[in-house]
C-alpha cells in the first residue's frame, strides 16, 4: 500500500537512475571524451572511471525494466544491461590490460546494447496504454546517449535517467501488470 511517503523501493529505483544519469554527464564533462585513442584515455583512473559509469548503467536498465513491467520489457531491458556490462568490462581488459582483441567485445557489448534498447523503445511505445507510452522515452533517449556519447552524450543521459528518476517517483504501482499487448486504434 502506497501513502503520502515513498517507500524504499521507489526511492532506490529513483536514486540508481539519477546516480547512473549524473555518473555519466560528470565522466562526459570531466573526462572529455574523443573519438581519438590518447596516452590519458589509457590510464587506469579514467578506464575504471568509464567503466564503473558503464556498470551503474548495466544496473539500471534491468531494473527500469522491472519498474514498467511486462515480461517482453523485462527481458529486452536486461538484455541491454547484459551489453552494457559486456562494454564496460571489456574497457577494462582493452584500455587498462591493452589487449586490443577486446575491442571487439566493446563493440558487440553497445551493439547488443543499441539493439535491444531500439526494441524496447518500439515495445513500450506500441504496447502501453496512454501516458506509459512516454517511458519510451528512456530507452530512446539511452540510445541517443550512447551514439553521441562523445559531442553530446554525458547531457542526453543526464536528462534522460534523470527524467526515469522522476518517473519512478511518480508512476503509480499498479496493482496487477500494466497490460503488454499492442493497442488497436
Amino acid at each position: 500500500m502506497r501513502t503520502g511517503i515513498l517507500d524504499w523501493t521507489v526511492m532506490s529505483r529513483s536514486l540508481l537512475f539519477a546516480l547512473a544519469g549524473i555518473l555519466l554527464f560528470v565522466f562526459w564533462a570531466v573526462a572529455r571524451p574523443s573519438s581519438e585513442m590518447t596516452a590519458s584515455m589509457t590510464e587506469w583512473p579514467n578506464v575504471l572511471w568509464f567503466s564503473a559509469t558503464l556498470l551503474s548503467l548495466a544496473v539500471a536498465l534491468p531494473v527500469f525494466g522491472r519498474m514498467v513491467g511486462g515480461p517482453q520489457v523485462v527481458r529486452l531491458a536486461t538484455i541491454a544491461g547484459a551489453g552494457v556490462g559486456l562494454s564496460s568490462i571489456a574497457n577494462i581488459i582493452e584500455d587498462g590490460f591493452q589487449i586490443e582483441g577486446a575491442f571487439f567485445a566493446f563493440v558487440a557489448g553497445t551493439l547488443i546494447a543499441d539493439v535491444a534498447l531500439l526494441a524496447l523503445t518500439i515495445v513500450i511505445a506500441r504496447t502501453f496504454p496512454g501516458l506509459y507510452k512516454l517511458l519510451a522515452v528512456i530507452p530512446a533517449g539511452t540510445v541517443a546517449g550512447i551514439l553521441f556519447f562523445v559531442v553530446a552524450g554525458g547531457p542526453v543521459m543526464l536528462i534522460t535517467w534523470l527524467g526515469a528518476a522522476a518517473a519512478a517517483v511518480k508512476m503509480p504501482r499498479p496493482r496487477t501488470p500494466l497490460r503488454t499487448t499492442p493497442t488497436t486504434p
